[in-house]
């Protein structure tokens, strides 16, 4: 009887411990929590400007560091430039010499072509004064022979004198002769293309020496680096007093407009479930309570090959920030909770997925296939 009753104990026992088990074990079952896939990554800006060197120069000034905010075409750097200014100055100066030799050159030009009235007075004007002068010259010489050789009151010096001073009366009365015969026949025609030619010539001397002046401006211009867009400055590769290799990076500008994204990688076994749009949950570790400081994201692009490192394959993935409590820092580190779905406990216990979620996966997958193997009916007619 003893026997009977314990035996029955033991039964109730079992069908109440087996009874609460199915219990729990239906609930697991039946309840659904979401499916996380645990990533890590790195916040980056999602518009990267690379500040790079146009010309290999040492780095001379600094002009906004790492977290400082820039505004488009506002300077963030300055290369040596000391020499690029004395080419400038020396370009404008020939450019100024080049324009006073232009100028002198169609002077001439025109002064042969021209001919003008007033330099036919002058000439004439030139040859009455040698004139007058001979005629004056002529009286003193002929008043010094009569003194000289009839009155023998003039010495030998006197009279030569005289003469040389009549002499030249004589020719410059003949320079200026031929200077108003010149004058009144006007420029030949070996004249006039030679002051042409020398006026085109110092067309071209001006208009290489103004493109010289182009080039050393541009090369001055060149050497102060600018933001190209609103932005924050998230790296400083080079400091002042390096070289900067023509291409290097000087900075990094993080553009205002794109926001911030979050670069990490997922496992290989795990990376077929995640999908464009996917909600994310960002735990910073900037903060020591990161459930406190909670972030919000999405997945926003997949990355279609494997990385293998330390003997795992991982893909790589593009989290946009969406919510943050605070901005997070650019090179800051961040777990990510990836919800890649609804599972019920017990299938996550028991590591099963679901039907619904691998034929998505799949179906996904043949699509995609399917884009790229058919032809397009709208095109085939």
């Amino acid at each position: 009887m003893m026997r009977k009753r314990q035996r029955g104990k033991i039964i109730k026992w079992l069908l109440w411990v087996f009874g609460v088990l199915g219990l729990i074990i239906g609930a697991l079952a039946f309840i659904e929590i979401d499916d996380i896939i645990i990533a890590q990554g790195i916040v980056e800006p999602g518009q990267k400007i690379y500040i790079d060197s146009p010309m290999s120069r040492v780095v001379h000034r600094i002009y906004a560091e790492p977290g400082d905010t820039v505004r488009a075409n506002q300077p963030v750097a300055q290369l040596y430039e000391g020499d690029l200014r004395a080419a400038v100055a020396a370009a404008e100066k020939e450019v100024k010499r080049e324009h006073a030799n232009l100028a002198a050159a169609r002077a001439q030009l025109a002064l042969l072509k021209e001919n003008p009235l007033e330099e036919r007075k002058i000439a004439a004007a030139r040859v009455e004064q040698a004139r007058i002068g001979l005629t004056a010259r002529g009286q003193e010489l002929k008043r010094a022979t009569q003194l000289f050789k009839g009155e023998r009151l003039w010495s030998q010096e006197d009279f030569e004198r005289a003469q040389t001073s009549y002499d030249l009366s004589h020719a410059n009365l003949q320079v200026a002769i031929e200077s108003l015969n010149l004058v009144n026949r006007g420029p030949s025609v070996a004249e006039v293309q030679n002051a042409e030619a020398a006026v085109q010539q110092t067309e071209a001397a001006l208009e290489k020496a103004q493109q010289h002046l182009e080039a050393t401006q541009e090369a001055l211009e060149l050497a102060t680096l600018r933001s190209p867009v609103d932005g924050v400055v998230a790296r400083q590769d080079l400091f002042p007093g390096m070289q900067a290799t023509q291409g290097g990076i000087v900075l990094i500008v993080a553009g205002l407009e794109e926001g911030t994204v979050i670069g990490a990688v997922v496992p290989e076994t795990n990376a077929w479930k995640v999908k464009v749009g996917h909600p994310v949950e960002i735990l910073s570790n900037l903060f020591t309570d990161r459930e406190g400081f909670l972030g919000q994201g999405e997945v926003t692009e997949i990355y279609g090959y494997a990385i293998l490192e330390g003997g795992v394959k991982t893909f790589g993935l593009e989290v946009a920030v969406k919510k943050t409590p605070i901005p997070l820092r650019y090179g800051s580190t961040a777990d990510l909770r990836i919800i890649v779905g609804r599972r019920s406990i017990l299938k996550i216990l028991l590591g099963y997925e679901n039907q619904d979620a691998v034929l998505s996966s799949s179906g996904a997958i043949f699509q995609k296939k399917k884009k790229h193997i058919l032809p397009d009916s709208s095109q085939s007619h």
